[in-house]
């Protein structure tokens, strides 16, 4: 087994802008787009090459991978050609556009590469403005009815974590003879393996172990004249197979109106499914507390798990843009391994530059957010009916179920072994500028401080949502320890967090025997609902539509262990 590796940024590439038309890439001594005119390039090679748009006129759902973003520029062609073909497809048809990225831009200069383009400026505004910057791993985006899955990270280690079926591949990388491990044998053949039948793929280059690894993986190949002042380009067909049928699921009933099942109310209604959720009124929602801290978990090491807690934290800020209370929290150190994390990770900077600073006693994190939970919740479930009914059988809902009920999951799919832990919230007098995290927090909301929260395991379920004076108390003394300056606490309401042993969230599919379902489960946010709830949601309905995947594989897997 490897040693374990530390997270740290994606590498930052070294870009010469002083050429005329195009910016380079001076570590691979290559351009990033043709000088004789990027945007034709990227049509004449790309879109007609892999017969778009017409291929994609009769389809529900459409999907392009692509090896290397770079400036974006072959993706925005590719959203204005699907914007310009809208009345030529079918009604509601979604495009799913993945592409893989090493040495992806920070935001300047990605805005400095597309000025080359102002005709896509409608367009390259929304991508500059939600662009991830250089974090390892999966980042999704939505724009309108085209999404965009980034997957930052080298090219097999990016490929061997996706799980789709792309319908055309755009293969854009550097130069075969600048860059070889972009285009070889093995590449191919995870290509292959994640092409649907039929699917269509054209490159720039006509180098032959380019063709002869193609031809190996199950493509035919054939050579065309290229664009520009290149002689030729390749267009590849896969081998001939069954069609792959997505899933038929009609819309499922959803369990739970807290941030877990409105977060996948959401991801239902951008693909224009209207949900219907079912509250449960003897369920006190953990999502109702107020506000909440949208704040990442910071891992020193690398792997699936610490990727996912940096994107779903860039995710859920691009979800809660409209219900922003305050932005920039700042945490104070706990404990002697605080104080020597943190250090640490202000080196490895796993977020870019400008997410973590080194202050004090403490650290701040400009980017974190507080934010109004109601609004947020209200904005995720838009035009969704809710019922407010109790529900102590599964067996009482007629069709498909998604049940993400916090604390009810407990009564209606007691076999799962959750753990359970009570919290208390408290209102306290005090001045404070903006939110501070010290185990607890404190959060400043209008002219009072919101206090918490305590952490109990459960031994008496039936009191769970009780107040409690001495943990008022408890609030009150943990803040003014680490220099809150607060006063006279008085009780706000209590919740029940689902926890797995791994602390790691539950995505879950669960055959019920007795009534012959397939209840999927999405559980286990912990502490962290409103920061897990967006990616994971957005997943789950990717998964149940049969789309592709905003998780890595190795992620996926996990998450969907029973042993919780």
């Amino acid at each position: 087994m490897p040693a374990p590796q530390p997270l740290t940024r994606t590498p930052a590439p070294k870009l010469d802008f002083s050429r005329p038309g195009t910016p380079a890439a001076t570590d691979f001594d290559d351009i990033y787009f043709s000088v004789d005119g990027g945007l034709e390039e990227t049509r004449a090679v790309f879109l007609e090459g892999c017969g778009l748009p017409e291929g994609w006129a009769d389809r529900d759902v459409y999907t392009v991978a692509e090896l290397g973003f770079g400036s974006g520029l072959n993706f925005l062609a590719t959203l204005r050609a699907w914007k310009d073909s809208a009345p030529r497809r079918k009604p509601g048809s979604r495009l799913h556009f993945i592409s893989i990225e090493g040495y992806p831009f920070d935001r300047e200069a990605l805005g400095q590469a597309l000025q080359h383009f102002p005709e896509l400026g409608g367009l390259s505004a929304p991508l500059i403005e939600s662009w991830p910057g250089p974090v390892k791993g999966f980042h999704r985006r939505h724009f309108g009815d085209v999404t965009l899955t980034l997957v930052q990270d080298d090219v097999l280690s990016a490929l061997t974590a996706l799980d789709m079926k792309a319908d055309a591949w755009f293969l854009d990388g550097f130069s075969p003879a600048k860059n070889p491990a972009m285009w070889g044998e093995d590449v191919m053949r995870e290509i292959a393996r994640l092409s649907a039948p039929k699917a269509r793929l054209a490159t720039f280059t006509v180098a032959g172990f380019v063709r002869r690894g193609l031809e190996a993986a199950g493509f035919s190949v054939e050579r065309l004249p290229g664009f520009g002042r290149k002689r030729q380009r390749l267009e590849a067909r896969f081998r001939d197979g069954l069609k792959e049928t997505k899933p038929s699921r009609p819309t499922p009933t959803i369990i739970g109106a807290g941030i877990g099942g409105a977060s996948i109310a959401a991801a239902f209604a951008r693909r224009g499914i209207r949900p219907y959720l079912i509250s449960d009124p003897d369920h006190v929602e953990a999502s109702g507390n107020g506000a909440a801290l949208i704040k990442p978990r910071f891992d020193l090491q690398d792997n699936p798990p610490s990727r996912f807690f940096l994107s779903s934290f860039l995710y859920a800020r691009e979800f809660y843009r409209e219900a922003i209370l305050q932005e920039g929290v700042r945490h104070l150190f706990t404990s002697e391994a605080d104080q020597s994390r943190y250090p640490a990770l202000a080196d490895q900077q796993p977020l870019g530059s400008g997410h973590l600073r080194m202050n004090g006693d403490g650290v701040d994190l400009p980017s974190s957010l507080v934010i109004d939970t109601q609004k947020a919740r209200e904005q995720a479930l838009g035009d969704a009916v809710v019922e407010q009914r109790h529900i102590s059988d599964l067996s009482e809902i007629n069709g498909p179920v998604i049940v993400a009920a916090g604390y009810g999951i407990k009564g209606l799919l007691p076999d799962l072994p959750f753990r359970f832990s009570r919290g208390q919230l408290s209102w306290a007098d005090g001045d404070l500028e903006r939110a501070v995290t010290y185990g607890g927090y404190a959060i400043p909301t209008g002219d009072r401080l919101l206090l918490g929260a305590t952490h109990d395991r459960i031994a008496n379920h039936d009191a769970a949502f009780e107040l409690r004076a001495e943990d008022d108390t408890h609030n009150l003394e943990q803040a003014q320890q680490y220099g809150i300056d607060v006063r006279a606490a008085t009780s706000f309401r209590a919740s029940v967090r689902v926890n797995s042993a791994d602390t790691l969230p539950r995505f879950l599919k669960v055959s019920q025997k007795e009534t012959r379902q397939d209840v999927w489960v999405l559980s286990g946010l912990g502490s962290r609902g409103f920061v897990f709830a967006p990616l994971l949601g957005e997943a789950l309905v990717s998964e149940w539509l049969g789309e592709p995947s905003p998780l890595s594989l190795p992620f996926r897997d996990r998450l969907s262990r029973r042993r919780v």
